[in-house]
Parts: structure tokens; sequence; C-alpha cells
């Protein structure tokens, strides 16, 4: 590589260096100190747990504060988005969301948990007719998903008797045996879950079908819970079992500045290992699928955290650019050297027509008779129309027909004067002798 594009290069990337730090400094000026209110979930999910870790976290920042605020869960917290009610929120891979709701990052894995009594007689999911069967309140996106369970095991939400509560409620009422079964999403390993497990003879119940489940709706995935996930005492489960899981989201509205949104995207990430001491799912934490952003969007604000190992397109296309500018420098110079080169076919041009006349003035010095006249006439005048036409179709310059008129008017003054001396005029001189 010459010495030349070496200094072209390094000044692209010193020019890319100081646009990224102007960015940098500018982005840290915008963020300021914001506030986000962020809609959780139920105290003893995973998202109230997942809120208060962010806020324990993240929140003790000098640059963001968050606020969390408790909900029913993913579709009332899509709502609360929609409304302007709050920044973020945490939603589910099939949750049904506002235009100007994006995402941040993708967080942790929930599962279908349909928790029963083992005296209920439910040992499967088409054991639930007849049954009464505790949800969380209205606006939980867990209910939608087992309107969904019910739908693909063709249950008629009639055969089956629904009473809604909170976590705490519905914990207290499978205990002492007002309904049959539990039904929630939530992230394995949640603490709530197994209180539940461990101080109430109940179940895991397997979802059988989970892999046609997930055939047909592509937010939904097939998993297994091993044997012991929720007591090792007392298995829970006994046998390893199939289940349905889907995945939470952080979601963030559209009109949050792009600077706040990098700001908090990147403290999420850099503060996982402290999250994990609080919320240990908090290690499934990741960057956006390519099916989220074709579900969802990517806000800007957290795609500029996820590309900022990408290197800038002046760096990553440096050499490139230093050729296509040696190449254009080359074309230029070629340009220049075409435009001398015509510059000078012109003036050659215009120099041969003053040799033309310049043979011209020869030639009459030797004329004498009037045929020899008219024929040197009507070349000067051809000569002439050929300058004229030539000027039209810029075959010669301006300036280098001075220089022929110059000449053209000297030999045509000059034939005029030879013709009048070849025929008697009054330069002519009397013969010898006479007087």
């Amino acid at each position: 590589m010459s010495s030349a594009r070496q200094v072209l290069i390094a000044t692209i990337a010193a020019i890319a260096i100081i646009a990224v730090t102007a960015v940098a400094i500018w982005q840290m000026a915008s963020v300021g100190n914001a506030t986000l209110r962020i809609s959780a979930g139920t105290p003893g999910g995973t998202y109230d747990a997942f809120a208060a870790a962010l806020r324990e976290t993240v929140g003790r920042g000098n640059v963001i504060k968050i606020e969390p605020r408790s909900s029913a869960g993913a579709s009332e917290n899509a709502e609360r988005l929609a409304a302007g009610e709050v920044e973020l929120g945490l939603i589910q891979s099939d949750t049904s969301v506002a235009t100007d709701t994006l995402i941040v990052a993708r967080l942790f894995p929930e599962a279908f948990h349909l928790i029963a009594r083992i005296d209920s007689g439910i040992e499967s999911v088409n054991d639930l007719r007849g049954r009464t069967i505790g949800l969380l309140p209205e606006g939980a996106g867990s209910n939608a998903l087992f309107d969904r369970l019910l739908q693909h095991h063709e249950i008629d939400p009639d055969e089956v008797t629904i009473t809604h509560g909170d976590l705490k409620t519905q914990a207290q009422a499978i205990r002492d045996g007002s309904i049959d079964a539990f039904f929630m999403v939530v992230a394995l390993g949640n603490t709530t879950m197994e209180d539940i497990i461990k101080s109430t003879p109940t179940q895991l119940v397997p979802i059988e079908q989970a892999e046609a489940m997930a055939m047909f709706d592509p937010a939904l995935s097939a998993s297994v819970v091993p044997v012991g996930a929720y007591s090792g005492e007392r298995p829970v489960p006994s046998t390893p079992i199939s289940i349905v899981t889907v995945q939470s989201l952080l979601a963030v509205r559209r009109d949050v500045s792009d600077a706040t949104v990098e700001a908090l995207t990147r403290a999420l990430f850099e503060n996982r290992q402290a999250m994990v001491r609080l919320l240990p799912q908090a290690a499934f934490f990741d960057a956006p699928t390519d099916q989220d952003r074709l579900a969802f969007g990517i806000h800007p604000g957290a795609e500029l955290y996820y590309r900022q190992d990408d290197p800038l397109f002046i760096v990553e296309y440096a050499e490139p650019m230093a050729l296509g500018v040696t190449a254009l420098a080359l074309l230029l110079s070629g340009l220049w050297q075409a435009r001398i080169w015509l510059s000078n076919a012109r003036k050659n041009r215009a120099d041969h027509y003053n040799l033309e006349i310049v043979d011209i003035l020869g030639r009459l010095e030797l004329a004498a008779t009037h045929e020899e006249f008219e024929s040197i006439r009507r070349q000067l005048f051809e000569i002439f129309k050929k300058v004229i036409v030539d000027l039209d179709n810029d075959r010669i310059e301006e300036k280098s027909l001075l220089s022929f008129s110059f000449a053209w008017q000297v030999a045509a003054s000059t034939l005029n004067h030879r013709q009048l001396v070849a025929t008697g005029g009054p330069d002519r001189k009397p013969p010898p002798g006479t007087a």
C-alpha cells in the first residue's frame, strides 16, 4: 500500500473517531436525568421481580430512574404503553401492541404452568373439563394463553369454571381447595410457584401437545421441564414433562429519545451480572431476534447499542473509499490531460490555417495573371469558410481566431494590391523610355 493511501485511510479513520466522540457526548447530554415508568406485573411474579431488580441496578445510576408500576400482566402493559401511561412495559412474544410500541431486549422464556391439586384428578389438559381453574386478573397475558390452550384441546370455555384473582389469592385458593388448578405463564424457577408446590400437595401438569401448539404459532415454543425442577424432596415433576414457552420482551414507547433508550439498553446489559444475583432469569437477556424485529420492530436507541461493535461505514470501507478517491483523482487527471490535448489540437488546427495563409502570400508574389489571382482569391475564401465552420464546431478556439484574422486580412490586402499592380492600377510604374 502506498504511503499516500495510508495517509488517506488514517485521515478517514481520524474523522470517524471524532464523529463517534461527538455522538457520544451528544447522547450523554441528551439523556439528562430520565425517569422511566415501567408497567411490570402482579406481585410475586417474575415481571414484578424484574422491575424491582431493574430499579435496584440500572435505576441506581445518575442517568436513569426506574419507577415500577404493578399490573395484571402483558396485555395491560401493552394497553398502558399505547395510552402513554408508562414508558416501559413487559410483554410477551404473542402480545398485540400499538404501532408506536417497540422492543428494547429479549428477557427470559416463560413457561405454561398448569398446577393442579393431586386430589383433583387432573393429569392432562383434557382433564380440565368440569373443574374450577384459577387465573390472574383480567388483563394478564397468561389468560389469553390459557384461552389458546383450551382452544387447541377443543375444550369449550363453558366446560370450565374460571375464577380470577391475584397471585397471592390464587395461591391460597389452591391450598384450601377452592380451586382445582391454577394457570399462569411465568419464568421457570419462579419462587412463588415453588412455594405453592412445596407447601401444597400439587403437581405440574404436562402440556403433552406442546410441539403441536408451537407448530402453528411462531410466538410459542415447546420445551421440557426436568425432574425435580421445583422440588427435590418430593420430585416435581416426577418425570420430564413437555410444556409450552413464550418469550418475554422489554418494550418501550417510540417517543422515548434514542439517547435514553441507548443508555437504558447499555445499563441493562452492563448490569446483567448484578441483576442475576437478584433475578436468576436475567442470565437469559439477549438482543432481539430477526423474528422479534419483524413482529414488533426495535427502537433505534437500542439498535445503536447492539450495533456499537459494528465498524462505522467510513471505517469499514476506508480502503475501498481510498481506492475510489485515488481512482477519482486519476480520472480527473485524465480529464485535465484530455482538455490540454484538445486545446493543443485546436491550436494546431488554427496554426495549420495560418500556414496556409503564409503559403498563399508566397504564391501571391509569383502570381501575374488574372486566373492566378482568382484562384488564390477562391482558396483564401475557402480557408475562411473552413475556419468559421471549425469555430462553430469547437475545433478551434476563439483566441486562435484573432491571429488567423490578422493573417487572413494581410493576405486579402496583399491580393488586392497585387491585382491592382498587375492590371495597371495607380501604383503601376510607366515603361522605360516614356515620360
